[in-house]
């Protein structure tokens, strides 16, 4: 059984995995919903085995985040946790020093494989997304659009956070709304959940 620090913005995912971990896994893990909080935790003690950062919390700035947990305990893992399949993204984070990527999109299965073949020592990097998936499908500045809407944030919010206009913030949710196929803002936002794009 490892000690795992598990953090991510996003409360329905967080008690998901942490529940995953938790049961199937026999992992002890303690939650954080920001870089700050983990930072904490991680004064407070003990010191895990693995953390496991969502890329996409407000506080990570990219890849600063995991450089900063990295710095605070540079001898423990740390892997990224993402809606995104991958790609890119994942490349920059290995090269950062994350010792994996981990897509929202994993089976239960390949989740525990991939916290256990971190915490062996090993390294994990997802399989090249194939084309079509959900999360290729929206672009970046809609993904994120689609998380504030997630969170409950109206256009107008939404838009003051990303430096966007409103008008700009509404095509998008109309956009979104059609790539997915939902029916209004709220669907969407309950289909990204399900789809684990968030």
């Amino acid at each position: 059984m490892a000690n795992i620090i598990l953090a991510d913005d996003h409360a329905l995912v967080l008690e998901a995995i942490s529940h995953l971990l938790t049961v199937e896994g026999h992992h002890g893990v303690r939650t954080a919903a920001s870089v700050e909080e983990t930072a904490q935790l991680i004064a407070d003690g003990p010191a895990p085995d693995l953390i496991l950062l969502d890329y996409r919390m407000p506080d990570m700035h990219d890849l600063q985040g995991l450089l900063r947990i990295r710095d605070i305990l540079p001898g423990v893992p740390v892997a990224l946790i993402s809606g995104s399949p991958g790609g890119a993204v994942a490349s920059a984070a290995l090269d950062a020093g994350a010792a994996g990527f981990l897509p929202k999109t994993m089976t239960r299965e390949e989740l525990l494989g991939a916290v256990d073949t971190i915490l062996s020592g090993g390294t994990f990097e997802p399989a090249p997304p194939a084309d079509g998936t959900l999360a290729a499908m929206l672009t970046r500045r809609e993904y994120d659009v689609l998380r504030g809407v997630a969170q409950g944030l109206s256009n107008k919010e939404i838009a003051r956070n990303l430096a966007l206009t409103e008008v700009t913030v509404k095509l998008h949710v109309k956009t979104m709304c059609r790539k997915l196929d939902a029916r209004n803002r709220t669907h969407a936002a309950m289909l990204a959940l399900e789809f684990g794009l968030l």
